[in-house]
């Protein structure tokens, strides 16, 4: 009897720990980070066939509507606190959905990847400056440790482990695109926490993508009719399908997961991470080969990512 009872335990604790797991914080920062490179590696590839604004918008509207069914029941329950976070949910999608996402899509197609690179390493150090302006934020030195290990192991990355390298960087314009993306960007990362704990995730991620949707539609008009319309073929389709489930839907439940529980900060540094699986993807995409500076860079950022998040009384998180 006893071992009937023990084995018949076992299925809702491997369940538990099964939830755990997805449900991590980590794991949510690891992923959100591997589809959004993802999403940059695609969007790069057909920006010669699909517009910035066409890709931008279609993908966010087609999240909205797969993602629709999901949010009934949390809306009906909880449809007094979603109106009251109305100005909140708008704030976070021009900031992600307008001035992160369609932004850096229009940087792709004036910019070289290395550049988006360079200006992506940034980025951590970028929302734990936004963090600590403007709701002072603790910042450890360990933290700022974490940071400078993980931003070498980027540079070493980018630059093929050659100084020369990374002194001949060109900027253009594009680059300068791919700041104010990466600014907005941090942004939002900082002003999650402005919507309501109790707010139900879905009902956050419907909102924000529901308002995106509305504010790229005047520029996604725009571009079609002075600039080239979004043809819909095989490759546009795929695109704009790819994005909206893994970009649109499952990164940012992932990204405010992790920027929740971890704290923008903590989580910030996992976006090192994104130049690391695009040079993984290039790899297996393009038969690119694995040398030195490869490991040197990607163990760099490791480290620098564990110094950051490890535990301590000094460095909660400062969302949630």
């Amino acid at each position: 009897m006893n071992s009937e009872q023990s084995v018949s335990d076992q299925p809702p604790g491997g369940m538990a720990a099964l939830k755990r797991l997805l449900l991590s914080p980590y794991l949510s920062a690891v992923l959100a980070m591997l589809f959004w490179a993802a999403s940059t590696v695609l969007v790069r590839y057909v920006r010669l066939e699909v517009p910035p604004m066409g890709i931008s918008f279609w993908r966010t509207l087609l999240g909205f509507v797969i993602f629709l069914p999901f949010v009934i029941k949390p809306y009906r329950r909880q449809a007094q606190e979603f109106k009251q976070s109305f100005k909140t949910l708008a704030l976070l999608a021009l900031l992600l959905m307008v001035g992160g996402n369609a932004v850096l899509f229009l940087s792709l197609q004036y910019t070289i990847a290395i550049n988006a690179a360079v200006i992506n390493s940034v980025e951590p150090v970028i929302i734990v400056s936004l963090a600590w302006l403007l709701f002072r934020d603790p910042f450890s030195k360990r933290q700022g440790l974490g940071v400078v290990v993980s931003l070498t192991g980027v540079l070493v990355l980018i630059s093929t482990g050659s100084l020369e390298t990374l002194a001949k960087m060109d900027f253009n314009k594009g680059d300068l695109l791919v700041t104010g993306a990466y600014v907005s960007w941090g942004l939002y990362a900082v002003l999650v926490r402005k919507i309501p704990h109790g707010l139900d995730r879905r009902l956050v991620l419907a909102g924000i993508l529901g308002f995106g949707a509305l504010l790229l539609l005047p520029l996604y008009i725009l571009e079609t009719v002075f600039v080239r319309p979004t043809p819909f073929t095989w490759t546009s389709v795929f695109s704009i399908t790819w994005l909206a489930v893994f970009s649109s839907i499952l990164a940012i439940l992932m990204w405010n997961n992790a920027i929740t529980k971890l704290g923008p900060g903590r989580a910030g540094l996992f976006i090192h991470l994104i130049p690391a699986f695009t040079v993984l993807m290039a790899m297996a995409v393009l038969g690119e080969s694995l040398q030195t500076f490869h490991f040197t860079g990607i163990a760099l950022i490791g480290v620098g990512i564990y110094f950051s998040t490890l535990s301590s009384g000094k460095d909660k998180p400062g969302g949630h």
